[in-house]
């Protein structure tokens, strides 16, 4: 089993940088390094969440983190949200998916005393 931390690493953030790649490709017609730049990864990770080599999940299918990617996506191609911002987004969405049950919850153990996790 894995801690929470493992799975939003692992299996969610992936997934969600792949999201909003796509939509800042198909939705701004950026290119895959101004992409990079504006989620601070390579250009070789952006290619492989565009080829489905990172970042795979049914979650993507929920209306409310589809609704979030694309705000996301928009404030990143903006110009209106700062790394820092980025980050704290990107964990609110994984503690969505985490809190309403769109991941396999059984995957990992809940570590009492966290402070990652706590509310």
């Amino acid at each position: 089993m894995k801690t929470v931390c493992e799975v939003v690493v692992q299996d969610i953030l992936p997934t969600l940088r792949a999201a909003i790649a796509k939509e800042l490709i198909a939705g701004y017609n950026l290119n895959q390094g101004e992409v990079a730049k504006l989620l601070d990864v390579s250009q070789p990770a952006v290619s492989q969440y565009l080829r489905q080599l990172r970042g795979k999940s049914d979650f993507l299918e929920d209306k409310t983190v589809k609704n979030e990617i694309k705000e996301l996506a928009g404030r990143l191609h903006e110009k209106q949200i700062s790394q820092a911002e980025l980050s704290t987004k990107m964990c609110h969405i994984s503690k969505l998916i985490i809190d309403n049950k769109l991941i396999k919850t059984e995957k990992f153990h809940n570590v009492e005393g966290c402070i990652v996790c706590k509310p």
